[in-house]
């Protein structure tokens, strides 16, 4: 998918685009800390008794700047030993060719759940190293995380990384155009049937302009499925569609709400685009599109819209179980010299003080602390929306492994949606001949 971070309220939570999701502010240097334990954990009081410089790369297209803004200025408060030296990305040199040629050191690698798979990213070359016994030594209590949080990243093989922000799926709207029909707004607590319901009396044809009642991102919410199905079978490498589940998961959250009459025109309008279906430019510029589910965010560019945002609807049989978390992670690297150095800086990432303030300024805290959580987007433009509800309404759904293959399966889904969605082609076909296409791709990808 086209790559979609954020900071202080705005360079961070532009992050969660640059990672496709990942979600938060950084808090500033001078935040007096909040209460924690004395472990390492809990307490933002990590401690680097000599001088280090310790090596950075971040898997978003972020400058050095930001990165500053982020976390360098941060540790520079509060660990002074520390120099952050940042690793730009070169768009002519793959991560593997810049490990492999002996000149680019990394200690620190950040990254989220939907990248960390795929291919060149650090479980792909092999940087990756499993921490369970650096988070014994520095006393780690991994109980204070969300558990989604952690699961995503377990579920890879190992405690590669430890999360220090996460995201999730909502349900933003535009209320313009349910004030134009007459409709009540989204509430927390919708199933997918009551969300196709209120789709069809919102796509329709008004002053010459044709609206359509829903659309999604379709890779993230492939990616966050709430039934929590695997694009690709990690231990065969293969796409399993033809199954009941994710017949499920496409007719009830994809073709119930958008195979409408009057979806038609919208989608022969967008076959030249990558996405197929209404997504973001259509959401926020043409504003023809009613709700759109989407990756919590900052959303800076709707700040003129009249919008508001409710929790991502839920399946009847899975009541409050939402789309599965989306973390970012920073993980010690194989290769690193300074690995004791580098979970101390880790540990500042996941003290209170760091997740408090990051909560306040519009991040989700991946700790499950709730006088944390009570304090999300309290010092953001967006704390008179229902951005709290929307966030922790539902719980995270559990985790599915992610794989270097995943994006097959996004593109796989999203060539078949349009004949799908009108009438060309059937449930049953679509997925058949999806899972054909990822299947030869995968096995070329593999020879």
């Amino acid at each position: 998918m086209k790559k979609h971070t954020y900071a202080l309220a705005g360079t961070l939570l532009l992050l969660g685009s640059v990672l496709a999701g990942c979600s938060g502010s950084a808090p500033a240097a001078d935040t007096p800390a909040s209460s924690g334990t004395a472990t390492g954990s809990g307490s933002a009081a990590a401690v680097v008794d000599k001088p280090v410089e310790l090596y950075f790369y971040h898997n978003g297209n972020i400058t050095e700047e930001q990165f500053q803004t982020m976390y360098g200025n941060y540790m520079k408060e509060k660990l002074p030993n520390v120099t952050a030296k940042f690793v730009p990305k070169d768009k002519n040199v793959s991560l593997a060719e810049m490990i492999s040629s002996g000149t680019t050191k990394i200690d620190i690698f950040i990254d989220s759940i939907g990248q960390i798979g795929l291919k060149g990213s650090l479980l792909d070359i092999g940087l990756n190293q499993d921490l369970t016994d650096l988070v014994k030594k520095h006393n780690v209590d991994l109980n204070r995380f969300e558990p989604t949080t952690l699961e995503a990243i377990q579920v890879m093989g190992g405690l590669y990384g430890l999360p220090i922000s996460n995201s999730a799926l909502v349900l933003m709207y535009n209320k313009d155009i349910f004030d134009k029909f007459g409709v009540a707004y989204p509430k927390d607590g919708m199933t997918w049937d009551d969300l196709a319901d209120m789709a069809r009396k919102l796509t329709r044809s008004e002053g010459g302009t044709q609206y359509v009642g829903y659309t999604t991102s379709i890779n993230h919410f492939l990616r966050l499925n709430p039934l929590s199905l695997a694009n690709i079978d990690p231990a065969a490498k293969t796409a399993a569609l033809e199954t009941d589940d994710w017949k499920k998961l496409i007719q009830e959250t994809l073709v119930k709400p958008m195979q409408v009459e009057g979806y038609n025109q919208v989608l022969n309008d967008l076959q030249k685009q990558w996405y197929k279906i209404p997504y973001l430019d259509e959401f926020s510029k043409t504003r023809n599109v009613a709700m759109f589910s989407f990756m919590y965010g900052d959303y800076s560019w709707a700040k003129d819209m009249n919008w508001d945002v409710a929790a991502l609807p839920t399946f009847a049989d899975k009541p409050k179980i939402g789309s599965q978390a989306y973390p970012s992670y920073m993980f010690v690297t194989s290769t690193s010299e300074h690995k004791d150095e580098a979970m101390e800086v880790i540990k500042l990432f996941i003290s209170d003080d760091y997740q408090s303030q990051l909560s306040k300024t519009g991040g989700i805290t991946i700790l499950k602390d709730e006088a944390i959580k009570q304090q999300f987007g309290s010092e953001t433009p967006l704390k008179d929306k229902n951005i709290k509800n929307a966030v922790f309404y539902n719980a995270f759904a559990p985790a599915a492994p992610k794989t270097r293959f995943d994006t097959y399966v996004e593109d796989g889904i999203r060539g078949q949606i349009t004949p799908l969605l009108l009438g060309e082609t059937d449930l049953n076909t679509a997925l058949r001949t999806a899972q054909e296409g990822i299947n030869k791709k995968i096995e070329a990808d593999t020879q």
